[in-house]
């Protein structure tokens, strides 16, 4: 079993950035809580038009952000742990993508990690060990100690994203159970 730490190709594409500022709290809240029932489609443009980048299935965001093509591709193997909300853009249709599934899936004794002071909440993973039964069949997620950080998925996700030519997306080996 593999999983990825999901990332987006921001040199090669153009990105997307709401028109107005997002606030921390606003960034913080895509945590695992659900959005659904306040969603008001968030307004976004081009980062830098000028640069004449074309825009792709997974362009740059402040949270995951994937094309009706990527969500017509994707959608199905990630419909019970993420929310599909809409953007308002004028170019294409675009969906915030909203992990909601938040694991405690850290093996600590054989991950490692830095601390904080107080020893007790965790500063950053130099090395990521899941336990395998709570992420199986589970596509995309987050853990409870990066809520607001990087969305994981699993090989599934990837090879799906592949075997469709969905651009844009970029992703990082996080952790081979064959390597344990």
């Amino acid at each position: 079993m593999k999983i990825w730490q999901l990332n987006f190709e921001l040199d090669t594409y153009d990105n997307l950035i709401p028109i107005r500022d997002f606030t921390v709290e606003e960034i913080q809240s895509f945590d695992g809580r659900s959005h659904l029932s306040n969603w008001k489609p968030i307004k976004v443009k081009r980062m830098e038009p000028k640069k004449g980048l074309a825009l792709s299935d997974a362009p740059g965001f402040i949270i995951p952000v994937f094309s009706k093509r990527a969500v017509n591709c994707i959608g199905p193997l990630i419909s019970k742990n993420v929310e599909i909300l809409p953007l308002d853009f004028n170019e294409r249709e675009y969906f915030c993508i909203n992990v909601i599934t938040v694991l405690n899936a850290i093996d600590y004794e054989k991950s490692l990690y830095k601390t904080y002071r107080d020893g007790k909440r965790i500063m950053a993973f130099k090395k990521y060990v899941f336990i395998p039964n709570i992420i199986e069949n589970v596509s995309i997620f987050k853990i409870s100690d990066e809520k607001t950080r990087y969305a994981f998925v699993s090989d599934e996700f990837k090879q799906t994203v592949e075997k469709n030519k969905l651009l844009g997306f970029k992703f990082k080996l996080i952790w081979d159970s064959e390597q344990e």
